[in-house]
C-alpha cells in the first residue's frame, strides 16, 4: 500500500512481524510475462488471486512458501469481482487463517502480505480508507463490503492477502477498480465466488438479452422510476416473452428495478427459473413472464 508505515510503539513491532510470518506461511508468488503477482492458499491446493492479473494467461508458475516452484493451473476467472482461482499440486501448504466475520472500520490498521518470484515475502503497511456495505463492481460484480485501502498497491501486490492487526487475513486485495486506491475483496466474496468457479469455471449471472437505461416513466396515471428498453436481442429470454423496444420494466419477481445494479442483482439468483416482470407500455401496466437464462459472454442485461 502506497502509504507511510503506521506509528506503533516499538513493543509492538515484533507482534507484526510474526504475524506477518504466519500470513506469509500461505502465500504464493506468481510469476508472470509481464510482471508478477501474489496469490493467497484458500482451500488446500487451491490459489486465489488478482483476475486482472491472470489477463491472456494459460500457463501459471506458482513459488511456494520454502521457494518451490510448481505449475498451476487456472480453473476459473470471475472480472466482475477481479477474482481468479489456480489449482495446483505438490507440497501442502495451509489455508490462511481468515477473519470470516470481520467488519474493518476506516482508519483500522492492515497489511497486505505477497511474494515475489523468488521467493522473498514482501508487506505493505497503512490503514482502511473507506468502509461500508454491500456495492456492485463497474464490472457488474456483487462484492458483499466495501474496504477500500487508504493508498494504492506496490507492483506485486495484486493478489496479496490483506489482515488484520491480530493476524487474519479479511480478504484479497485488487488493483482493478481504482486508479488511486486498492480495494480488499473480503472473505464472504472470495468464499462465494470461489465455489463457484471451481464449480463451473465462472460466476454464472441471469440474461434477458436487453440494452436499458434509468428513465422517469409513467403508469396508469402516476410516476414511477424504472428501465427504459432501448434494445431487445433477437432470440433472447426478453424477446421470447413479449419485451418490446420502449416498454419501461418497472419491477422483476416483485422487486423495484429504478438502475442496472438493482436488475442485475434480481437476477442474480434466478437463473433457470421463471420471473415475473412489470412493464410500462404507453403508460399501461403490462405483465410478463420470463425465463431467465444464463448471460453468454459478452452479452447485455
Amino acid at each position: 500500500m502506497n502509504a507511510p508505515s503506521p506509528s506503533l510503539p516499538a513493543a509492538a513491532l515484533p507482534s507484526v512481524a510474526d504475524a506477518v510470518e504466519r500470513v506469509a506461511a500461505s502465500v504464493v508468488g506468481i510469476a508472470l510475462r509481464r510482471g508478477a503477482a501474489a496469490g493467497v492458499v484458500w482451500r488446500p491446493g487451491v490459489v486465489v488471486t488478482s483476475a486482472s492479473a491472470m489477463w491472456r494467461t494459460r500457463s501459471v508458475q506458482l513459488v511456494l512458501p520454502g521457494a518451490e516452484p510448481v505449475e498451476g493451473t487456472l480453473r476459473g476467472i470471475d472480472a466482475g469481482t477481479d477474482l481468479a482461482a489456480i489449482a495446483f499440486e505438490g507440497a501442502a501448504v495451509p489455508a490462511v487463517e481468515r477473519a470470516a466475520a470481520a467488519a474493518p472500520r476506516a482508519g483500522d490498521f492492515v497489511f497486505a502480505v505477497g511474494r515475489e518470484p523468488s521467493g522473498l515475502v514482501q508487506a505493505s503497511f497503512g490503514h482502511v480508507g473507506a468502509a461500508a456495505g454491500e456495492w456492485r463492481s463497474w464490472r457488474g460484480g456483487r462484492v458483499e463490503r466495501l474496504i477500500r485501502l487508504d493508498g494504492g498497491l506496490y507492483p506485486g501486490l495484486a493478489g496479496a492477502a490483506v489482515a488484520d492487526a491480530s493476524g487474519q487475513c479479511i480478504g484479497i486485495a485488487s488493483p482493478a477498480f481504482s486508479r488511486l486506491h486498492g480495494v480488499v475483496l473480503p472473505v464472504a466474496t472470495v468464499d462465494r465466488v470461489l465455489t463457484a468457479l471451481l464449480t463451473h469455471g465462472r460466476v454464472p449471472q441471469g440474461y434477458l438479452g436487453i440494452a436499458a437505461q434509468p428513465v422517469r416513466a409513467t403508469l396508469d396515471g402516476a410516476g414511477t422510476d424504472g428501465l427504459l428498453v432501448s434494445s431487445v436481442a433477437e432470440g433472447s429470454p426478453a424477446a421470447q416473452a413479449g419485451l418490446l423496444v420502449g416498454d419501461v420494466l418497472v419491477s422483476a419477481g416483485g422487486q423495484a428495478v429504478a438502475s442496472i445494479e438493482a436488475l442485475r442483482a434480481c437476477l442474480a439468483e434466478q437463473i433457470g427459473g421463471r420471473l415475473r416482470l412489470q412493464v410500462a407500455r404507453g403508460g399501461q401496466a403490462q405483465e410478463l413472464l420470463l425465463d431467465v437464462a444464463e448471460r453468454p459472454p459478452s452479452a447485455c442485461h
